[in-house]
């Protein structure tokens, strides 16, 4: 059995996200790709954020510049996937190497990934809610969500 690791995981995104949209009549399958690893990247920043929110770290106060920074490290990720992807055909190593593979390890390394994601998003969503409960039991804000 082949060592597993999130370069596997977030080649395999790119590599589904890819094969999906070079089905469409009109889609770009490579910035479909390099979106899909970029959100989940993004994903995984934002669970970041609730965890520096947990210990204490105010990331959210000053609101003014949050949408500009969120903008812009999104930016910032995508422009790093296309580098790791799409500069110089990158991207075609990873389909080729997964483009032959048989139906059981297309299966597992689907399951793989759903599960890879579900896990991320649940931990998103608790960190997420026990950020806010701290938050406001820091700055004194009572009442319900």
């Amino acid at each position: 059995m082949k060592k597993l690791n999130l370069k596997h995981i977030f080649n395999y995104i790119f590599y589904m996200a890819y094969i999906k949209d070079e089905k469409r009549w009109a889609g770009s399958p490579v910035l479909a790709g390099i979106l899909d690893v970029s959100l989940t990247v993004n994903l995984y920043l934002f669970i970041i954020s609730f965890v520096l929110v947990i210990m204490g770290f105010d990331l959210y106060e000053e609101k003014n510049i949050l949408i500009p920074v969120v903008l812009a490290i999104g930016t910032i990720v995508a422009f790093i996937n296309y580098l790791i992807y799409g500069y110089k055909k990158k991207y075609l190593k990873i389909i080729e190497k997964y483009k032959n593979e048989d139906s059981e390890t297309r299966k597992k390394n689907r399951l793989i990934v759903t599960l890879f994601i579900i896990f991320s998003l649940l931990v998103m969503a608790v960190l997420f809610v026990v950020s806010v409960i701290l938050y406001r039991q820091r700055h004194g804000i009572v009442g319900h969500f």
